[in-house]
């Protein structure tokens, strides 16, 4: 969602929404599947922000009916299926992009008549009080997620924005992180990046996380593998890699 501070009104990575224009499932929805095709729990938050960047822009009108008819007749049937057991990710990113979805304009209120939403801000709130924005030994830390946190967390403010940046921090190793860091501070080091990193990435399709290690790269396949219902058949392969990311 950042500006482009030549052209007033006009986005400055018009590539990647033209992505997001393009790559709508059929049934309404952006993210990824299961190996049997139906929407994963990425598909909630992908979902509400794909719709976010297309509402600041006043693009896709019709992209956004449809994800929004999909958030309403699936998001109940999705979060039942986990039995309030949450990954920490979505945790944090899903409340954030339904309050980033309320600041939009969405009607998304009937969300909170969903029971495990509100369960899942809870848990939000549990975790914000519990850790530190900037904390090394929690991966990732809570500065990746930073365009999803939301403005009252007391640890969010410029000065711990800037420091990640000096370090070489997570803010640039999360592309909508960055986003949001140069949004916030304007900082050159982020827009660099930004740009550095769509030019990497021509289709306009920005990875969640850039650039990755190794051992992140391992733990994404042994994921995928899981997810599509082929760990089965890898299991010494799979506990190979975790003993090497892990060093059990």
């Amino acid at each position: 969602m950042v500006a482009d501070p030549q052209q007033l009104g006009k986005p400055m990575f018009k590539a990647c929404l033209d992505w997001v224009l393009d790559n709508q499932n059929p049934s309404g929805f952006w993210g990824e599947t299961d190996w049997e095709g139906f929407p994963t729990i990425d598909s909630l938050p992908a979902t509400l922000a794909c719709m976010v960047a297309l509402k600041t822009w006043n693009l896709g009108h019709q992209h956004i009916q449809k994800g929004m008819a999909f958030i309403g007749a699936n998001a109940a049937i999705i979060l039942k299926g986990y039995g309030n057991f949450f990954p920490c990710w979505f945790t944090i990113i899903f409340p954030g992009m339904i309050e980033l979805a309320k600041k939009a304009g969405m009607e998304v209120a009937f969300l909170h008549e969903i029971e495990e939403i509100n369960d899942i801000f809870y848990e939000r709130s549990k975790i914000l009080q519990r850790e530190q924005i900037i904390d090394k030994y929690e991966h990732p830390p809570l500065l990746s997620y930073l365009e999803a946190l939301p403005s009252w967390y007391c640890c969010f403010d410029e000065e711990s924005i800037v420091s990640s940046l000096n370090e070489d921090g997570p803010v640039l190793q999360s592309p909508s992180a960055a986003a949001h860091a140069f949004i916030v501070t304007g900082h050159e080091r982020c827009l660099a990046y930004l740009q550095t990193l769509v030019q990497t990435c021509k289709s306009g399709a920005v990875p969640p996380m850039y650039p990755v290690d190794e051992d992140f790269i391992k733990v994404c396949t042994v994921d995928q593998l899981q997810r599509l219902g082929l760990s089965g058949y890898f299991n010494r392969e799979i506990q190979q890699l975790l003993e090497q990311v892990y060093r059990l």
